[in-house]
């Protein structure tokens, strides 16, 4: 049986130029071309004077840029393996000039130029909404919980106080041995004047690194203490503990807004509360920071349904409409109902009972409330369902209970419960696609401000796929050879 034979390794073969080792049409044209004309729109940004004349020149920006987001592109993010591609991959071989920085001078760039990355990521975000691509007419909102780079292992006040009591011991007795020796030393001296002594330096250098450790878990404790918080990560202190899929990991939360048009990331954020209920003000604000509008549309989901914020974003941006969905209270479940009189400023029950305003201003939730309470309950056939007290039903009436109702029967309309009905096709593929990305270690830095320039990394590459997957070759090109990168 023939096969098909494999060249001869010993035999010549011979290219005429490094662009022949890429197809026309590869990806990797897009990045390189997408990097350059960024850093050629901002010279004065990329373009830094040598510090000194002498030694060895020092790489572009361009060259690790573009290496940072071919690696991201194919789920490469660890400075070793790219700097391993440098040698072996013939694209990025062609992407970089046949350059092969190493991996400590990959790692320090991503470390050190957070914000050069996050210019990168603003300007193609423009590039996107200038040509179309992102239209901030509707765009969905939410949050995923990535872990840290550190292990499960979370400090408590406790845990560090054990830990701290068990370094006085270490170190007390590291200094007994000092003193043991000490003695030891004299008593050579009397009897013949020897110097065989055992030495205390190991000791000595024992008792500086526990210091050191004692220093560090001082520190932790005050934090603790001071922000008022249960748990501390040793070594990433800026995670913070949060629930995930697998459970209570140390880690932080990554909040992405996706334009409904392509399915793109307009904008993307790191915060460390665990929640999401107070994150929607910095998000919209950070949407038009980045890409100098607001979303017409914005939907989330029920984790970030503060109505107070929720009517402080409407009443900030002129225009704006907001919908997320709606959770029922017990109020909503109950049979009996209470309608507002606004003359009387009390309420009346279905059954006909008044409840009056006993409390003004009460904070409920975060909010301002006023209390109103039953005057005719007792007697009443349906006070056994209607409430446990035995002074009587009370209500509660927000400051802006108005508002309140009016946008609850926006969110129980037909158009507020097909909107947040759309959410989840909108916002959850982006981050799928991410989290498959960034693989079993999702992060490699640490600290809010480096781990958002990964996440900076990962929304770039993910607006480059989309890119690349819903425009013709050709006109994408075009648009980027006729677009103005440079900064006003």
């Amino acid at each position: 049986m023939k096969y098909i034979q494999p060249s001869d390794r010993q035999q010549y073969h011979l290219m005429s130029s490094l662009d022949d080792m890429v197809s026309q049409e590869h990806p990797v044209r897009i990045i390189d071309k997408i990097v350059e004309s960024i850093v050629a729109g901002a010279k004065d940004r990329f373009e830094k004077p040598r510090e000194r004349e002498t030694g060895r020149p020092r790489y572009q920006e361009t060259t690790l840029i573009k290496l940072y987001l071919y690696g991201y592109f194919n789920g490469i993010s660890s400075s070793r393996k790219l700097e391993a591609e440098t040698y072996r991959n013939k694209e990025v071989i062609w992407l970089l000039g046949n350059l092969t920085p190493d991996h400590w001078t990959i790692s320090n760039y991503r470390k050190e130029n957070g914000d050069n990355i996050k210019y990168v990521t603003k300007k193609f975000r423009e590039f996107l909404k200038d040509n179309g691509y992102i239209k901030l007419k509707t765009v969905a909102i939410d949050g995923s919980k990535v872990k840290a780079y550190t292990n499960k292992d979370m400090l408590t006040v406790e845990k560090i106080e054990i830990r701290l009591k068990a370094i006085d011991k270490k170190i007390e007795e590291y200094l007994l041995r000092i003193a043991d020796n000490d003695k030891r030393d004299d008593l050579v001296d009397e009897i013949d004047g020897g110097d065989d002594t055992p030495s205390n330096k190991k000791y000595l250098d024992k008792i500086i690194e526990l210091q050191q450790k004692l220093e560090q878990l001082q520190r932790q404790k005050e934090k603790l203490e001071k922000e008022g918080t249960n748990y501390i990560s040793p070594s990433d202190p800026e995670a913070s503990l949060m629930k995930s899929r697998d459970g209570k990991i140390p880690g932080y939360n990554v909040q992405t807004a996706v334009d409904a048009e392509n399915k793109m990331i307009a904008d993307s954020e790191v915060v460390t509360e665990a929640t999401d209920l107070k994150q929607l003000p910095q998000m919209i604000a950070s949407i038009k920071e980045e890409l100098g509008k607001v979303p017409e549309e914005v939907i989330a989901d029920r984790g970030y349904n503060n109505l107070d914020l929720i009517e402080a974003v409407e009443k900030e941006h002129a225009g704006i409409q907001m919908y997320t969905s709606q959770e029922k209270t017990s109020r909503d479940k109950e049979e009996i109902k209470f309608e507002y009189d606004t003359e009387k400023d009390e309420y009346i029950c279905s059954e006909g009972k008044r409840l009056v305003l006993i409390q003004k201003d009460k904070l409920k939730r975060n909010s301002l409330a006023n209390i109103y309470r039953g005057i005719e309950c007792t007697g009443c056939i349906m006070m056994s369902q209607c409430t446990k007290s035995k002074k009587g039903r009370t209500v509660q009436r927000y400051k802006n209970q108005q508002w309140r109702d009016s946008y609850k029967r926006k969110m129980l309309s037909k158009t507020g419960k097909q909107k947040t009905s759309i959410r989840k096709t909108i916002v959850e593929h982006p981050f799928g696609t991410i989290k498959y990305l960034m693989g079993k270690i999702p992060l490699l830095l640490r600290g809010v401000k480096k781990v958002a320039t990964e996440i900076n990394i990962y929304t770039t590459v993910y607006n480059l796929k989309r890119l690349i997957n819903i425009e013709a070759y050709e006109n994408l090109l075009s648009k980027i050879d006729a677009y103005k990168w440079k900064t006003a």
